[in-house]
């Protein structure tokens, strides 16, 4: 499913790689041959490649459209960013983006409103683009809305590391719409719009990173949650526990990845990760004490 229609809201899938395979390592370093063939039954080759020893995975965002607002959440990896630390996105060329964005009917100056669940490189890139030298704001009327916990964090770190703070991305794609004056900070529980056509707020979901969030959209007693980089693969769902590399906090990630999904499962919201491939908009049922797509394909 690339649209997700809930009420008055609107929320479409906006990729920037829609698949592509990683070694195994790039997500998780406990995962073995052996739980990739007991998952195999339901996760394909497009999932999980054991003799390539790579899992596929996606980079993409939403858009919801609702009450004349449109909001991008994420916006994933961005083009011409030097990332020597980061190769999977280093000076990338990629038209997708933004032609993906066309496809939608928008362009950058639609967008009003920019949220990030995190401030990880590869969901902030394509924040600002390389004009004449210089980082500018991609969506230039869009107020760019950050969790004030996570901006302090890596503001800190700026402050006594410098340019390289998070590959390179919160000196080229944060601070500069910061500087323009384009940035809000809230709290973990902001609510972003409110009325009749629909609901958009953001709710604490830390491990990953310091302040990450995920974002809410309800309408018409519906719902979908964009859980960012608390979910990162399908497998996940069969191991709750299995550890995402780059997590901060493994054991609250742990926590927070089991209580996203059980709320999925139990109250049918939608889950939207970005990360996973073909799946983007999906529901969950349970299995066993472990979860499942509703709807597998």
């Amino acid at each position: 499913m690339k649209t997700l229609q809930i009420g008055e809201l609107r929320i479409d899938v906006l990729s920037e790689t829609e698949h592509c395979y990683m070694p195994v390592s790039f997500l998780f370093n406990d995962l073995t041959r052996e739980d990739m063939a007991r998952n195999s039954d339901w996760l394909d080759s497009a999932f999980l490649d054991p003799s390539g020893w790579q899992i596929g995975i996606a980079f993409q965002a939403y858009v919801i459209r609702t009450g004349g607002l449109t909001i991008l959440v994420d916006s994933c990896n961005g083009n011409h960013k030097q990332r020597p630390t980061a190769l999977w996105q280093d000076n990338l060329r990629s038209t997708a983006f933004l032609e993906n964005l066309s496809g939608l009917g928008l362009q950058p100056e639609d967008i009003d409103i920019v949220l990030c669940t995190h401030l990880h490189c590869d969901h902030v890139g394509w924040n600002t683009r390389l004009e004449n030298g210089r980082w500018i704001p991609t969506f230039p009327n869009a107020r760019h809305i950050f969790n004030r916990d996570e901006y302090d964090h890596y503001f800190s770190r700026y402050e006594k590391e410098g340019s390289s703070v998070n590959h390179g991305a919160f000196a080229d794609s944060v601070l500069p719409v910061v500087e323009a004056g384009m940035a809000d900070f809230v709290a973990k529980d902001h609510t972003v719009l409110s009325g009749t056509g629909g609901e958009v707020s953001l709710s604490p979901s830390p491990g990953h990173s310091y302040g990450h969030v995920c974002i809410h959209a309800r309408a018409d007693n519906e719902e979908a949650l964009v859980v960012g980089d608390a979910l990162h693969h399908p497998i996940q769902l069969d191991m709750p526990k299995l550890r995402m590399r780059a997590d901060l906090n493994p054991e609250q990630a742990i926590e927070t990845r089991s209580r996203l999904m059980a709320h999925c499962a139990d109250q049918g919201a939608w889950l939207l990760a970005g990360h996973i491939p073909h799946h983007s908009i999906a529901q969950l049922v349970r299995y066993e004490d472990r979860f499942r797509l509703a709807h597998q394909n």
